[in-house]
């Protein structure tokens, strides 16, 4: 799997409005991504998609959004409702994307056209 691909996919998705995520792999990602924005650990790795997303949301729900663009992912994140299972590769994706975050924006930018 390349992970980069993956992070930067749902980067590019949070610029449109009405998109969903459409795999684990990005719902992983998103996962990551949120717990850094909002000053969490990793998060802990479950047997499912569905209980590694109410952890998160169990941990972010009382707390102000960071930026729009945690309030796009976490719209996309709860989009996603195929079940699915974590395995140790899809953990390591998350475990890339929390790394990988900087900041509270998207590391990808679009290019600008003048």
């Amino acid at each position: 799997m390349v992970y980069y691909i993956n992070k930067q996919a749902i980067e590019i998705k949070t610029q449109f409005q009405g998109i969903t995520l459409t795999s684990v792999n990005e719902c992983c990602c998103a996962i990551g991504i949120l717990a850094k924005m909002y000053g969490l650990p990793v998060p802990a790795k479950f047997d499912t998609q569905e209980e590694i997303k109410e952890n998160i949301h169990r941990q972010i729900d009382s707390k102000t959004v960071p930026s729009e663009y945690a309030s796009k992912m976490i719209n996309m994140l709860d989009g996603y409702i195929k079940p699915e299972t974590i395995t140790d590769e899809l953990y390591d994706l998350l475990q890339y994307a929390y790394n990988e975050q900087r900041g509270f924006e998207p590391a990808y930018k679009a290019p600008t056209y003048r």
